[in-house]
């Protein structure tokens, strides 16, 4: 079998060439990769043929072409920027060769998994309630299988609490509201740096001015360097404070706590007070089902019938009515 090239020469199949594999579905080619230049390939590295897309005057393709190394890609062939195109091109590249398609074929998996993960966080998104995101995992019960110091995203949806890893939509940790002991928010809020970190800021602008001081304007300079670079360190000093605010979530397995320096407790109890409020609702929707009298236990057949006989005899019931509960009495025992 020959392969005509777009120049209508022929090359001769490669040996190697065996049955094209299952063609895995179109790639999704973008409005800003089609352009009249060199083709998008969708793979390049250590191959001798790839496959990709280009735009021409007579209208985008996909193009199957050989890579020269240091030479300039070769085209071998066009096809519609179709369904049927795209199977064509592929049937193609697996006759020319086969561990090119092996390979485009991982990196098409590859890019179709990470779609369909863009897809499912864009779906947790639009169902969490609250999402806190990269909070950082303090510690907690020794079951849960989080990893302290490291950050996840905590969610709160309609009816339970997730913890993803950053920027996910796997749970690690998926707790129904209706288990949720208590959702705990505090912390020291803001905090300021620490004294030493202060001095060492006061100290190194100090030195700094005294030194530029001295150089320009001699000992008068060392000396007012000195105050006025000591003074701005200071000030940003001063400034320069950070949010520390803890969220301890309990529930029916154990705990766990988390940092978050987005926000101050009071705003981001705030923040939290819907799925808060759902999670009072279910833990006494829970308690008002367990305190619920249970149902008390059906008489039994010759009680039943010794009140029908008693309705009978008061003139509450008529003697045929008698007889048919009596009948679906005996008949269900």
């Amino acid at each position: 079998m020959n392969v005509v090239s777009h120049n209508g020469s022929q090359e001769p199949m490669p040996v190697s060439a065996r049955q094209s594999p299952e063609i895995p579905a179109m790639p999704s080619v973008p409005a800003s990769e089609l352009y009249r230049g060199m083709p998008v390939l969708l793979l390049e590295s250590d191959l001798r043929y790839s496959v990709g897309w280009q735009d021409r005057r007579a209208g985008p393709s996909f193009v199957v072409v050989r890579l020269g190394g240091l030479g300039p890609v070769k085209v071998m062939q066009r096809f519609p920027l179709t369904e049927q195109g795209w199977a064509s091109a592929w049937h193609t590249l697996s006759g020319l060769d086969t561990r090119a398609a092996a390979a485009i074929a991982r990196k098409l998996a590859e890019i179709a998994a990470g779609r369909r993960a863009v897809e499912a966080l864009a779906a947790l998104d639009a169902e969490s309630v609250c999402c806190l995101r990269r909070v950082t995992f303090n510690g907690g019960s020794s079951a849960l299988p989080l990893v302290k110091s490291q950050p996840y995203d905590l969610r709160f949806l309609r009816d339970r609490i997730m913890v993803c890893p950053s920027s996910s939509a796997a749970a690690v940790v998926d707790v129904p509201f209706r288990e949720v002991e208590s959702v705990e928010v505090g912390g020291p809020g803001q905090v300021s740096k620490s004294t030493g970190e202060v001095l060492a800021l006061v100290l190194g602008l100090g030195f700094v001015g005294a030194v530029l001081g001295l150089i320009f304007l001699g000992l008068l300079g060392l000396l007012l360097g000195t105050v006025l670079f000591g003074l701005a360190g200071a000030l940003v000093s001063a400034a320069s404070t950070k949010t520390e605010t803890i969220v301890c979530i309990r529930y029916r397995d154990g705990e766990f706590y988390f940092l978050y320096t987005e926000k101050r407790p009071d705003a981001l109890r705030i923040e939290l007070s819907e799925p808060l409020t759902a999670i009072t609702n279910a833990r006494t929707a829970q308690a008002g089902r367990a305190n619920e009298p249970a149902e008390p236990a059906s008489a039994s057949v010759p009680d039943q019938l010794s009140k029908l006989a008693s309705l009978l005899q008061q003139g509450l019931i008529s003697r045929g009515e008698f007889e048919r509960l009596k009948t679906q009495l005996i008949a269900k025992a």
